[in-house]
């Protein structure tokens, strides 16, 4: 079955390779808004401990703060559709206004973006797909432990991509499917103010805006006039 799988897909990308109208490889890198969920302060009374402020439980909503990102990007475009993939290393930064002190909340990790776009017309495109991402840290301050997370999550993406020729701007929206799980959390009291309190499960989500520059670009139909050539002079060897 894998080597069936493998085949399948080897064939798939020779037919890509034939039928595309351009091959494009370009950076990009911009800025994002990352949304992550409560954190809920247990007060005095149902087991925060003593001199926690506030006394009585209480909802901290995350403040959004200015993230980045940069990577690499393949975009394989035909007639009015184009198919991109890209690795993206991406940093993400929230912070809870805890009674004391600002607890910053931080993490990286690397997005593979798989997206299918489609051309509204000249130079608008808009386009949807699935993200893999790979999470390499995430952190709060002020915690006692480190924070449990998944090394994995699964996202959505849809975006609309401005093309210029050489440059582009995309704007992007992207959801997590993979939830990110409860964990009760200890945090330093006489610091923030907070003792015990739970990061409560939610769904990321991020917007961006990110910047491209395209720096080799292949025609599809010079590439397949140049193998053409090849072969001809083969034959008249």
């Amino acid at each position: 079955m894998k080597k069936i799988t493998g085949l399948f897909c080897c064939l798939l990308l020779f037919h890509i390779s034939l039928t595309a109208q351009e091959f494009v490889v370009g950076l990009k890198g911009g800025i994002n808004y990352n949304a992550i969920g409560e954190l809920y302060h247990i007060g005095t009374a149902n087991g925060g401990g003593n001199n926690v402020i506030p006394t009585e439980d209480f909802y901290y909503q995350a403040d959004k703060d200015l993230g980045n990102h940069f990577g690499l990007f393949l975009n394989i475009k035909f007639d009015k559709i184009f198919i991109r993939s890209e690795m993206n290393f991406t940093t993400a930064k929230n912070s809870y206004p805890l009674s004391q002190k600002i607890a910053n909340w931080n993490s990286s990790k690397v997005d593979i973006p798989i997206l299918l776009g489609v051309r509204l017309y000249d130079p608008i495109w808009i386009y949807a797909g699935p993200i893999f991402s790979v999470v390499s840290d995430m952190e709060l301050e002020g915690v006692e432990y480190p924070i449990v997370f998944n090394k994995s999550s699964f996202d959505v993406g849809i975006g609309l991509l401005v093309d210029f020729g050489r440059f582009g701007v995309d704007f992007r929206y992207q959801y997590g499917i993979s939830p990110v799980d409860f964990q009760r959390v200890d945090i330093v009291r006489s610091i923030y103010g907070t003792n015990v309190a739970h990061l409560l499960e939610y769904n990321s989500s991020q917007l961006s805006i990110s910047l491209h520059i395209n720096l080799l670009k292949i025609n599809g139909s010079e590439k397949r006039n140049r193998s053409g050539s090849g072969w001809r002079n083969h034959q008249n060897l």
